[in-house]
């Protein structure tokens, strides 16, 4: 008699522990909060601000390396004076130091700020469908498996582009 009690208990127990996990597992499926991805590098790349930034950098990076080579065709001079050259030499190093500088701290500073926009438009963007994270991923690298529905990229990108345009 002890011993049918203790198959109908493990039986009751066995089958409120299916049902408990049932109900589980269909509210985490039905929820409105979900895990999604984008793609880290599409989404930077493709950014309003990023082709913004690209073109202010583009039109810096041109003014000084045309003063760069101008300056260095006029050390190639032949009229000039050894002293004059080596002059010229010292001023041409250090503003390709410079040349050398801006190019790694603008791209630097330039990434951070965009990055730093992406952010705060992609927690706006998760409040407002419910998501619960968003994953970044480059070219799936860090994702071993993402199903291609919960790939949110081409929406947060138009998402963060209107936003950046005041829309």
């Amino acid at each position: 008699m002890l011993k049918n009690k203790w198959s109908l208990l493990a039986l009751i127990n066995s089958v409120l522990i299916i049902l408990l996990t049932g109900f589980i597992l269909y509210k985490f499926s039905n929820s409105s909060e979900k895990i999604v991805y984008v793609d880290n590098n599409k989404l930077f790349e493709e950014f309003r601000m990023t082709k913004e930034m690209k073109k202010i950098g583009e039109k810096e990076f041109n003014k000084k390396k045309a003063n760069l080579d101008s300056l260095y065709l006029e050390i190639q001079r032949e009229d000039l004076s050894k002293e004059i050259k080596e002059i010229m030499m010292k001023e041409f190093v250090s503003k390709r130091d410079d040349f050398d500088q801006f190019n790694q701290s603008f791209a630097i500073e330039e990434s951070e700020k965009i990055w730093l926009r992406i952010a705060s438009y992609s927690k706006e963007f998760s409040k407002e469908n419910n998501y619960k994270i968003i994953v970044g991923s480059n070219d799936k690298r860090n994702v071993l498996f993402a199903d291609e529905s919960l790939d949110v990229t081409r929406k947060l990108l138009e998402y963060v582009n209107k936003k950046y345009a005041g829309l």
